[in-house]
């Protein structure tokens, strides 16, 4: 073997460690609080079907507010994995009202990961991905306490 195609080899085997950690470090939970779930109910403002991961805005009532809401940002998987489990970018509609049970963000922010959703007539919608199953296979913690956010 030649100086030349151990540098060839050596360069690739770099390649592919520095990309391992960077796809490790893209599908790391650590921003949520992955001990505990929350539960709100809210209006949907959009759902956002988009790489690499599904967002649904939810408006929150908060009377504490001047605009009498919080909005809400749900992460969840990727168009592709949601589509394998029956989503669509019409699944929510602006205006529905959901009660979203979520994994929160770890620094207190409004939002979190997506766990599952109940509609009005009681479907529940289970998300992708999160702090307790990648493939969304695990279920949820077991819910706050009331009141807890």
């Amino acid at each position: 073997m030649t100086a030349s195609d151990r540098a060839r080899r050596a360069l690739a085997v770099a390649v592919v460690l520095g990309s391992s950690q960077v796809a490790a470090a893209h599908h790391s939970y650590a921003m949520f609080d992955g001990s505990r779930t929350a539960t709100v109910k809210g209006t949907v403002a959009k759902l956002e079907w988009t790489n690499p991961h599904v967002f649904i805005w939810v408006y929150v009532p908060n009377s504490a507010r001047e605009t009498g809401f919080d909005l809400y940002a749900f992460e969840n998987g990727s168009p592709n994995v949601l589509t394998r489990l029956g989503w669509s970018k019409t699944t929510f509609e602006a205006g529905e009202e959901l009660t979203i049970e979520y994994w929160p963000l770890a620094d207190g922010r409004t939002g979190g990961h997506f766990a599952t959703a109940t509609r009005g007539d009681g479907r529940v919608i289970r998300g992708a991905g999160g702090p307790r199953g990648v493939d969304g296979s695990l279920p949820p913690p077991e819910p706050a306490a009331a009141g807890t956010p």
